[in-house]
């Protein structure tokens, strides 16, 4: 079966499985650390249910530049979406958002609907508008047009391509198919840090489901 590439602003977007290679970096504080071809990132925990489901494992990854990495979904209703953020920018920096009250969750798993629905703004480590997501409704997912450089989702084939991907069946949709370890890959291009933020609403900004690709290599040096 042949992958099929779809470049996106500086990236390209593919379903494949991992086999990788391992490249030296020469990037900054990374140089002469070894930086792999391709790595592994489970976009959710697998076996878990819930908030315990909601994280990236690891949080922190490192591929060189051109290389690929996997996000392997586990669990339903998650989508995988990536934004670039300056080289410094920690976690506390999108949690905060800069001390907006309407950051993410001051405490992890304890948001009432009301605020997860209202409008939030992400910033990074320099203070720049990340991420701007709108108030539900209408804006149901964490996708802002504007920034985003990939919104994909895994799907099941012969059903809705919008929705996310979609775990085991429930009472809800009982003819869905389970979905074990889906991939979706993507190619980094690109020297920098990324944010990889599930586009569930409240995944993100109740659950803190969110990470870090960090890509490393000749050029382009990161700000």
């Amino acid at each position: 079966m042949k992958k099929r590439y779809l470049p996106v602003a500086g990236m390209i977007v593919f379903v494949a499985a991992a086999v990788g290679t391992t490249a030296r970096a020469k990037d900054g504080d990374n140089k002469d650390k070894p930086a792999p071809q391709e790595v592994t990132v489970d976009f959710g925990v697998a076996g878990q249910a819930g908030a315990n489901n909601h994280f990236l494992v690891p949080d922190e990854a490192m591929v060189s530049k051109g290389g690929s990495v996997v996000f392997r979904v586990n669990g339903g209703g998650h989508g995988v979406s990536i934004y670039k953020v300056s080289k410094d920018t920690t976690r506390e920096d999108i949690i905060n958002a800069a001390g907006s009250p309407q950051g993410l969750c001051p405490i992890r798993a304890n948001c009432p609907a009301d605020f997860i629905d209202a409008a939030h703004q992400v910033h990074d480590g320099h203070d720049r508008l990340v991420v701007d997501i709108g108030t539900n409704p209408p804006a149901q997912r964490v996708d802002d047009a504007a920034r985003i450089l990939v919104g994909t989702a895994a799907q099941i084939a012969g059903e809705d391509p919008g929705r996310f991907q979609n775990g085991a069946p429930t009472a809800a949709t009982p003819t869905t198919t389970a979905q074990a370890s889906e991939r979706i890959a993507v190619r980094f291009t690109k020297n920098g840090r990324y944010l990889v933020i599930c586009m569930n609403r409240a995944h993100a900004i109740n659950d803190w489901m969110f990470g870090f690709v960090n890509v490393v290599g000749d050029g382009d040096d990161d700000q």
